[in-house]
């Protein structure tokens, strides 16, 4: 089902997430309406709110979906890459592609807001970056065995977070950030032989 076609009985959930997501990727998740939802599905909004009593858990569960599509970019860019230094240049590509490119998702995922979904929302962020972490305990394991692959998984994800806030603000261009991506990942452990 897509956003132009009326809803018919099916999964109601799926299709106000559908409806939605295109609502946040444009305008934003303060834009997003249970009501205009509804009229939009051709639903009433009692209807919706059976799925989401409010947006809170509407944005959780965008938030989900949002997660598990940079997991999949994630996944797709370890298994792309040859070898430790490579899958880490191709984990930051994809990543910042992801959250320069979906800012307004991305916004809505990294949110401190998250209610009783949150447990869920948490679950699907462990799960996206378990890629990331992946590598850096990989790599890190023999030639590094006093380096934390958490702590560094975790300081290379700020890392990346920097650099997409600084496009998404517009302090930096996307074409600026190609060059710094490299020198970026290249202050990190190179892991095997490459210390």
């Amino acid at each position: 089902m897509t956003p132009d076609r009326p809803y018919h009985h099916g999964n109601l959930r799926q299709a106000v997430l559908e409806h939605a997501t295109p609502v946040v990727r444009d305008r934003g998740a303060s834009e997003l309406s249970l009501r205009e939802l509804a009229a939009a599905i051709g639903v009433s909004h009692a209807a919706v709110r059976r799925y989401f009593p409010d947006r809170r858990q509407l944005h959780d569960a965008l938030a989900v979906e949002g997660f598990a599509l940079l997991g999949a970019r994630l996944r797709d860019a370890v298994e792309s890459a040859p070898d430790y230094r490579a899958q880490i240049l191709s984990i930051a590509r994809a990543y910042l592609d992801f959250v320069t490119s979906e800012a307004n998702l991305a916004e809505l995922m990294f949110a401190h807001k998250h209610g009783a979904g949150g447990d869920a929302v948490s679950a699907a962020a462990e799960a996206a970056f378990a890629p990331m972490l992946l590598v850096f305990q990989r790599g890190l394991a023999d030639d590094l065995p006093d380096t934390s692959p958490e702590r560094t998984a975790l300081i290379f994800l700020a890392t990346l977070q920097g650099l997409a806030g600084l496009v998404n603000c517009g302090m930096i261009t996307a074409g600026q950030l190609g060059g710094l991506i490299e020198e970026a990942v290249g202050q990190f452990p190179q892991g095997p032989d490459g210390r």
